[in-house]
């Protein structure tokens, strides 16, 4: 099969959506299907890159600069048109929030119908936070969605909570995420810091994890990342006197990051809102037998995060639950490898790459077998690609 996934950025451009790409086109081209990618470069200059057994099938188109998290990549309908003349692909595959792309996919419509081409979109989440553009931006993505053949999203949760999905939402498949567990398959140690991994933005909620942390005698914590809010959490965390207990540590290398999971004392996500839809983090530290302590949030987060058997879940911005969930992560720590355990047979079970792999094609391949995409407006109850999927407590579902 021919697909084409038109994305904002790709590896290695730190990120979630930028994490689930990849995983899922090294997936498609391991399962040995034709995969090209559009995607925004770092600069003006457009340039072609090579994926694994795909050379230059990568191309970074030019970015003006950005606005908002939006590439300006005015030079993408172009792009794309060179894409669906050349390559014909059967599926584009198109990730959103992105509205550059929507419009890009609205200016080469036609040539897609004459191709051949079925459009599908991974809807990853809302634009929560800003409100001024979401009324500017939405009308766009909308008739996207009403061009789209089939919609997807990576968890139940967010199917039924996605304030933009709302009108189509009997039309949105659900495919959790999946990653490749071989890089984190090591023997656990456990015995290091609890591990922060993300943008330091303050949707992420780091604000009530340093405050966690100083209300948990004898808690360590490692943040691994970067973002706006490196300083002001560098001021908060003399200002609290936590120099000795918290390190600061910037990005780290891809090779290096299993090291540091399998030492972790659990992978902590405090986020604060519904922007954390899924977060593939978890899955990694759980990949590499770790516990993992996470907001409760109505998202992918609760389908990992499961009290009593993966981690431990704590209310959104609680100070005091938060550091409840360290405190006994750190009292028990023959019970924090018992759900580590758990969280690794999770992921082979349920969230490799391989596994999402085949979930997209069986998805492409039902939308293949529509007559048209319009279609699918009168469809009743797109199901699930994996049941499994979306029963609470019964495996992904994100």
């Amino acid at each position: 099969m021919r697909i084409l996934h038109v994305g904002k950025f790709y590896a290695p451009v730190k990120g979630g959506m930028e994490t689930s790409l990849r995983h899922q086109v090294e997936g498609l081209l391991d399962a040995g299907h034709d995969v090209r990618v559009l995607v925004a470069a770092a600069g003006r200059r457009t340039r072609r890159d090579d994926l694994p057994g795909a050379p230059g099938a990568l191309v970074r188109v030019g970015a003006a600069g950005t606005w908002n998290s939006q590439p300006l990549t005015l030079g993408l309908p172009r792009a794309l048109g060179h894409q669906l003349s050349g390559f014909r692909p059967e599926i584009v595959h198109l990730h959103t929030p992105n509205p550059l792309a929507c419009w890009a996919w609205r200016r080469q419509r036609t040539l897609a119908a004459t191709v051949g081409a079925r459009l599908a979109v991974w809807h990853h989440s809302d634009i929560v936070r800003q409100r001024l553009t979401r009324r500017v931006i939405e009308p766009v993505v909308r008739r996207c969605l009403d061009d789209a053949a089939g919609i997807c999203v990576s968890s139940a949760h967010l199917r039924e909570s996605s304030r933009q999905l709302a009108v189509v939402r009997d039309r949105v498949a659900v495919i959790p995420f999946g990653i490749d567990p071989r890089p984190f398959a090591r023997p656990p140690t456990g015995d290091g810091p609890f591990l922060f991994v993300g943008r330091l933005v303050p949707y992420k909620g780091l604000a009530t994890l340093l405050a966690a942390v100083a209300a948990t005698p004898g808690a360590r914590l490692d943040i691994v990342g970067s973002g706006p809010l490196r300083q002001a959490l560098a001021r908060r965390i003399a200002d609290a006197r936590l120099a000795d207990r918290v390190r600061l540590l910037g990005e780290v290398p891809d090779e290096v990051l299993p090291e540091m999971l399998a030492a972790c004392r659990a992978l902590v996500l405090p986020s604060r809102d519904q922007s954390e839809t899924f977060g593939l983090i978890l899955l990694e530290a759980m990949a590499a037998a770790r516990p993992v302590i996470a907001s409760d949030l109505p998202t992918g987060v609760r389908d990992l995060a499961r009290p009593g058997e993966t981690g431990w879940l704590a209310p959104p911005g609680d100070e005091g639950a938060l550091a409840d969930a360290l405190a006994s992560c750190l009292a028990d720590p023959a019970e924090a490898d018992r759900r580590g355990r758990r969280g690794r047979a999770l992921v082979e079970k349920q969230y490799t790459r391989a596994r999402l792999a085949t979930r997209l094609l069986t998805w492409y391949e039902e939308l293949l077998a529509r007559e048209t995409g319009g279609e699918l407006a009168n469809a009743h109850g797109v199901k699930d690609v994996d049941r499994s999927a979306s029963r609470p407590g019964d495996g992904p579902g994100n």
